[in-house]
């Protein structure tokens, strides 16, 4: 080899470690930026003259990103199940507790007995009049929570799916910059750690599948394979609506709630061979169709029931906004429900009455406990009733617990493997710039070296 040809390679080789340096400087510069993906400079061996920078190339495992990305979906919807869950749960109560709808019924269920032990008392009969009104506006208050769930869960349907169709645009545009950077030699790694950054944001929103392109686009579609990004953008259409109430139910039941799609197709949990189970538009959509419409028709089922055997006495001390309760209206009866305006003396009626019957025009013998006692054993099977559902409800909030802790984990564990892979280790780039500056230091030596060797040369 020629000194020519040394000094070549050698001076390839600073060009090279300079990269080198400036890749290690950028990575250790961004250890803390979100979305950074660590680099490498790219080296070619280039014939005679040593070593060519080619590049640089972002260090990331395409499966493992998909895996991750998959589990943030799964988090994002058990989540949002979680949350919701958790504060409907206040809002039906709990044994031994003194608020919700299991707190005014077993307060009412304790005046009830009081009055059936001290009939002749004015006060206990108007303190369970009122405890019996505490328990319909306990029944009603639960019932607006869950319509209030279910209004929300539609506005955030809405929102997100607003806010994907922009991610989804803005991903697009993307792939047009980084063809276009990559066709003319450009580094498109900053680019390429925005549309990372888009698609995940976009996979919490629903899950989705990315196939990466030779010319450095991605292709993105849902996890069941209707196309969101591609040659075009394919928007996710819905409607919103303004309030959802007790008796709404979906476009594909005959009711006025919207169903997204894409392409026409329907996308909603249950809908069809698109439909799509994690994300936050899934936990929204199953929130707002399946989950709370299950517990509004549990606290309606116990309104009725209620209602209903207090009729079976000859007592109907409870009406559906003031008539008779219908087996065929059940939906919505919790927020409709209100005390017998004959035992309600804001109303005229009288608290005796539930004593002495709601026919009774004069006041009935003062020790008579006979329809007191009925009402009570009436009610006991309630307060079981009454368990059972608040268990369901507690268990469905526990559940939703344990599977968004398992969801946590397996998303951390991902998370980090991840960042194993594609985060700024700050001790190896330190280490690489040590190893950097030796062969900056060794090419440097060869090239003084060849530079003395010249000069012995001219001086011959």
């Amino acid at each position: 080899m020629s000194l020519v040809s040394s000094l070549s390679n050698a001076r390839a080789g600073m060009a090279a470690t300079q990269a080198r340096a400036q890749t290690a400087s950028a990575n250790i510069a961004n250890v803390s930026t979100p979305g950074y993906v660590r680099r490498e400079t790219d080296l070619s061996q280039s014939g005679p003259t040593g070593v060519t920078v080619t590049g640089s190339s972002r260090i990331q495992d395409n499966i493992v990103v998909q895996t991750r990305r998959d589990a943030q979906s799964q988090s994002a919807r058990s989540d949002l199940i979680d949350t919701v869950l958790t504060r409907t749960l206040s809002a039906f109560g709990s044994p031994g507790s003194s608020n919700g709808v299991f707190g005014a019924f077993t307060q009412f269920e304790s005046d009830l007995q009081t009055l059936k032990s001290t009939p002749e008392s004015a006060a206990s009969q108007s303190i369970t009049v009122d405890s019996l009104k505490d328990l319909t506006s306990a029944l009603s208050d639960a019932s607006e929570a869950l319509q209030s769930e279910r209004t929300q869960a539609d506005a955030s349907i809405a929102s997100d799916i607003k806010f994907a169709n922009q991610l989804a645009a803005n991903i697009y545009d993307l792939n047009s910059d980084i063809t276009s950077a990559k066709a003319n030699g450009r580094d498109t790694s900053p680019l390429l750690d925005q549309r990372d950054s888009l698609l995940d944001q976009l996979s919490l929103m629903i899950p989705v599948d990315v196939k990466h392109l030779e010319t450095g686009a991605v292709s993105v579609r849902t996890s069941t394979g209707l196309n969101l990004v591609g040659a075009t953008v394919n928007k996710i259409e819905f409607t919103p609506s303004a309030r959802v109430g007790p008796i709404d139910t979906t476009s594909a039941d005959g009711g006025r709630l919207s169903i997204p799609t894409i392409d026409g197709r329907p996308i909603a949990p249950g809908s069809g061979p698109h439909a799509v189970t994690e994300g936050r538009i899934a936990a929204n959509l199953d929130l707002r169709d399946s989950v709370l419409p299950q517990q509004a028709a549990m606290l309606d089922n116990f309104a009725y029931d209620l209602a209903a055997s207090l009729e079976a006495l000859g007592e109907p001390l409870l009406l559906d906004n003031g008539a008779p309760i219908d087996a065929l209206n059940k939906i919505g009866l919790s927020q409709r429900l209100g005390v017998n305006p004959l035992i309600d003396p804001t109303h005229g009626g009288s608290p005796s009455r539930l004593r002495d019957g709601l026919a009774a025009t004069t006041p009935g013998a003062p020790s008579d406990d006979t329809r007191l006692s009925a009402l009570a054993d009436a009610l006991s099977p309630f307060s079981t009733q009454l368990a059972t559902v608040v268990s369901d409800v507690s268990s469905d909030a526990l559940r939703a617990q344990r599977i968004h802790t398992g969801n946590v984990a397996r998303e951390i564990t991902l998370i980090e493997v991840d960042s194993q892979l594609s985060g700024v280790d700050l001790d190896y780039e330190l280490q690489s710039l040590l190893a950097i500056e030796q062969a900056y230091t060794a090419n440097a030596r060869v090239i003084q070296t060849i530079s003395d060797m010249f000069d012995t040369l001219a001086r011959i």
